[in-house]
């Protein structure tokens, strides 16, 4: 092996380096990417249920207020 061989050699590493740790981030973004997707489903279902009891809690109000006959 001569000097431009081990150039050579060193380059391909340089690159399959790199794309591996290039592989790396983007799953570690995958992951991020996941674990903001389900506080988001968890954050959305919270506000779907805020509504419904904030709904319900003017319901009973109306009828606390037709019982009283206001």
């Amino acid at each position: 092996m001569n000097g431009l061989d081990i150039n050579i050699i060193w380059k391909v590493l340089g690159i399959v380096f790199g794309c591996g740790v290039f592989y790396g981030e983007l799953k570690a973004i995958r992951k991020d990417i996941a674990r903001l997707e389900s506080k988001q489903d968890k954050y959305n279902h919270l506000q779907e249920r805020m509504t419904r009891v904030e709904e319900s809690t003017k319901s009973a109000h109306r009828r606390l207020d037709t019982l009283e006959g206001k």
